[in-house]
């Protein structure tokens, strides 16, 4: 009957988080955009990674580069705000005796 409970607990925590986190990452994507995506555009913009592309003979690394870090900057703080709390609040469901 313990791990009934425990079952139920997990089942509705992560139920409500997940429509919780859905309503908050509606807004990250104005927020992100807005105040980091920006502002490490301003970075890739500069004269330097022109002169760095003509030494690579046309290989644009910054465009690569503004890429990737806009990509993990966007994904890893939304995914890990939705899934860390649930796997540490499960653990410590789970755990208790």
């Amino acid at each position: 009957m313990k791990k009934f409970y425990k079952f139920l607990k997990s089942f509705l925590f992560i139920s409500l988080w997940l429509i919780l986190s859905s309503f908050i990452i509606q807004y990250w994507g104005k927020f992100h955009y807005e105040y980091i995506e920006y502002n490490l555009q301003i970075i890739f913009y500069k004269e330097y990674w022109f002169d760095l592309e003509k030494l690579l003979f046309g290989f644009e690394i910054g465009d690569f580069l503004e890429k990737w870090l806009i990509f993990l900057s966007y994904e890893i703080p939304k995914e890990s705000f939705k899934y860390f709390p649930i796997y540490f609040v499960l653990k410590s469901i789970w755990i208790k005796n």
